[in-house]
């Protein structure tokens, strides 16, 4: 909706993009109304089959989706490279590499950004997120998505009698993003502009725009299509759909097209029908609220009863009203809804012509519980709310897979805002298991506890533990064999961008493969690498990330550092690849918690001398990555972080985290840091011996991959062949796109 839009007077977007005030329209006994409701079609995305998402730092289990509902389809083939050998390696993250669907609980525990305000989506979303998509390698191009519905039928509906209403979340940017991502102006200048677009096809009819958003402030008058930044997180949509008289089928699109690294459009709740209906619910955790939305002069007589039953039972219900929209609530408290369940609500109630209407809608209970875990803890964190309180004399009990466990520890956590006004405590119930789960293996956690109102609540989470690599012994050295402490940096820059900003031409930038590098060797020495103590660098020097100069975290006021040889001979600080190679100490057995912060991208890998890129340990785009591995055995290891930016900002931080949750730069001087050293005092080990073996078997239209090894893709059978992020034994495969083939490595 438009930014001056009044709350007593609604109006809708028409093609073109303009603004139609909504007309008083007289219902006469010749319309058609539905007996039963009276919308036409609903979808709010919570019966899809939630899994676990691919490549997100956050990971969790069934939480995100591409398989779109029923008779929906999305259309990719305006993505960067979409068909191409490269897109499988080169699409941007994964889980937004187009429209997808994902738990809007889990979604902003991607990072937040506003985008936990989706407050009137529960369950799942369709989420097109240009801006998480952009955090990882994507070839040239825009972000240009649509998802369609299914054929809506509308026959026998009046003509410009139905809407379409949905919820929304936009936050938009525009002309802000170039270089060698981006298409750009032929005077060089961004065009990038974020926008949504929704089309609607009437039988097989050509497509109307009956809604258009941009991001373009600059050169239109305002109102044309631009919908600004910060005020639309969270708003309930509605769209004259002005249906032509006698049609059939009605099938919509939604688009979200011309996008760099901007930020997103969510939906959810998406209704057609004649107003006024029932357009979406939301619950606590002890009652609900069912909107009704007006249009097109339509409205509710407020001067009438209104009724609902809540899975068939009639329940009590009050009702308000916010302009075009009437809220219709139950509170049903103490008793408590059983965590993540799912309700109906019916309600019935007159339009203001007379009609009385009985329209329904499905919400989900809210979970109480959020789980997190490394590869051998987990905290089960309970949200105390204004309706419920956890009466710990009482107890919680654990069943981890089914088994009984009994928590470490269970810590009652007071809360507070940022102005110190107290909020809902928080408990936090954490298990240190005996030995690390599987990598990347699939759990449950059901919890049991009784609340203060003496009502015993059982929720069960999933969760998967987080993937990591096990170091192979046969690469490690005896403590004490490493020398010449800090490490070695190589740093290459080129004159423009490369072909793609991933890592196998990264590397190949490395050797020398796309050009003289044209940084600064001023300072670097004879074997051409530089020698630093740790990283934690900056183009400029300036403060970035977690260790920098400004820093009130005890142990993290460490200033950033230029990195080495930039800006280069020409004077400038982009198109850099940049290698950092180090002998770690890993001075005892265990889990260890290690974490590269970076802006453009990385890969960290650890080897030997021949090949320090033996076993990938992660990689990643943008901000910070957490990564564990296991070291089954102490000693010294090769470890090689290779960095990498295109344009605009550079920095890149290699961390670890210490058990109590501090933070120590590798090398560095805080508690816990690892020793780092630039070469070893003995002969160089030789890598694993062990032969890798491979299985393929077909389960209806997928393939499942058993492996041992790393398993390793290409996109064609002379490679390059890289690890499968994440990967684990079994993996199944959903073919798609363009061939692919794999291979087990060591």
């Amino acid at each position: 909706m438009r930014n001056d839009m009044k709350r007593e007077q609604l109006r809708f977007h028409r093609r073109h993009g303009g603004w139609l005030a909504g007309a008083t329209l007289a219902l006469t006994a010749s319309v058609s109304l539905p007996a039963f409701g009276q919308k036409l079609f609903y979808e709010n995305f919570d019966s899809l089959p939630f899994g676990p998402n691919p490549e997100e730092a956050s990971k969790g289990e069934k939480v995100w989706t591409r398989t779109p509902p029923s008779g929906w389809a999305i259309d990719d083939t305006g993505m960067p490279g979409y068909g191409t050998p490269e897109y499988a390696a080169n699409d941007g993250r994964t889980e937004w590499a187009g429209w997808a669907f994902a738990d809007v609980r889990w979604w902003p525990t991607v990072d937040n950004q506003r985008r936990v305000e989706f407050v009137n989506a529960t369950g799942g979303a369709a989420i097109a997120d240009n801006d998480e998509w952009d955090d990882a390698p994507h070839l040239k191009g825009f972000f240009n998505s649509y998802m369609s519905t299914p054929q809506i039928d509308v026959a026998g509906k009046a003509a410009n009698s139905l809407v379409l209403a949905f919820d929304s979340s936009w936050r938009p940017e525009g002309f802000d993003d170039g270089g060698a991502n981006w298409p750009v102006a032929e005077d060089g200048s961004a065009i990038n502009n974020q926008t949504a677009v929704i089309t609607a096809q009437w039988d097989n009819g050509t497509p109307v725009e009956i809604l258009r958003w941009d991001s373009d402030s600059q050169d239109k008058a305002p109102g044309d299509f631009f919908k600004a930044d910060n005020d639309f997180v969270n708003e309930a949509a509605i769209a004259a759909l002005n249906n032509p008289g006698g049609a059939q089928k009605l099938t919509l699109k939604f688009g979200m097209i011309e996008a760099a690294n901007d930020w997103w459009w969510a939906i959810d709740n998406v209704a057609v029908g004649e107003p006024p209906f029932i357009t979406g619910a939301t619950a606590t955790g002890v009652g609900f609220t069912a909107r009704i939305s007006e249009a097109l002069g339509k409205t509710v007589n407020d001067n009438a009863a209104i009724t609902a039953k809540l899975d068939g039972q009639t329940v009590t219900v009050t009702d308000t009203r916010d302009g075009e929209r009437v809220f219709v609530a139950h509170d049903q408290s103490p008793r408590i809804f059983a965590p993540g369940s799912s309700h109906t609500v019916e309600v019935t109630f007159t339009t203001g012509a007379g009609l009385t209407v009985t329209d329904s809608v499905g919400f989900t209970a809210p979970s109480y519980t959020t789980l997190s875990s490394t590869p051998s803890t987990l905290i089960a964190a309970i949200g105390e709310t204004s309706y419920l309180a956890v009466d710990e004399t009482k107890g919680i009990q654990l069943q981890l897979d089914g088994a009984a466990i009994t928590a470490t520890s269970v810590t009652r956590v007071n809360l507070e805002a940022a102005d110190g006004t107290d909020l809902p405590d928080r408990i936090d119930v954490q298990y240190a298991a005996p030995a690390p789960f599987a990598s990347g293996s699939a759990h449950t956690l059901q919890l049991t506890y009784t609340t203060k109102t003496a009502q015993t609540v059982v929720e069960t989470v999933s969760f998967r533990a987080p993937v990591y690599v096990t170091l192979p012994e046969a690469l490690g050295t005896a403590i004490g064999t490493g020398a010449d402490a800090g490490m070695r940096w190589k740093t290459h820059q080129l004159a423009a961008g490369r072909p793609a900003n991933d890592i196998a031409n990264v590397n190949r930038q490395l050797l020398g493969e796309l050009g003289a590098s044209i940084h600064d060797p001023a300072s670097q020495a004879a074997n051409g690498f530089f020698d630093i103590t740790y990283v934690n660098m900056q183009q400029d020097g300036t403060d970035a990330a977690n260790f920098n100069a400004s820093s009130a975290i005890e142990g993290q006021a460490v200033g950033d550092e230029l990195i080495p040889g930039i800006p280069g001979l020409e004077g400038g600080n982009d198109n850099i690849a940049g290698e950092a190679l180090a002998y770690v100490e890993i001075p005892a057995p265990g889990i260890y918690t290690m974490v590269v912060s970076s802006d453009d991208g990385f890969a960290l890998y650890m080897g030997n001398a021949t090949n320090p890129s033996f076993l990938q340990v992660g990689i990643r785009g943008a901000t910070d990555t957490v990564m564990y591995f296991n070291a089954t055995k102490a000693g010294v290891y090769l470890f090689r972080l290779v960095y990498w930016e295109n344009g605009g900002g550079a920095q890149v931080e290699w961390f670890t985290v210490n058990p109590n949750g501090t933070r120590a730069l590798v090398n560095g001087t805080q508690t816990g840091a690892l020793k780092t050293f630039k070469r070893r005092t003995v002969a160089e080990p030789g890598l694993p011996t062990t032969t890798p073996t491979l299985g393929v078997a077909r389960q209806g239209g997928n393939m499942v991959l058993t492996y041992t090894g790393t398993l390793q893709s290409a996109d064609s059978v002379e490679g390059p062949y890289t690890a499968v992020a994440g990967a684990t034994s079994p993996l199944t495969v959903t073919p798609a796109g363009g061939q692919k083939f794999y291979r087990a490595g060591q």
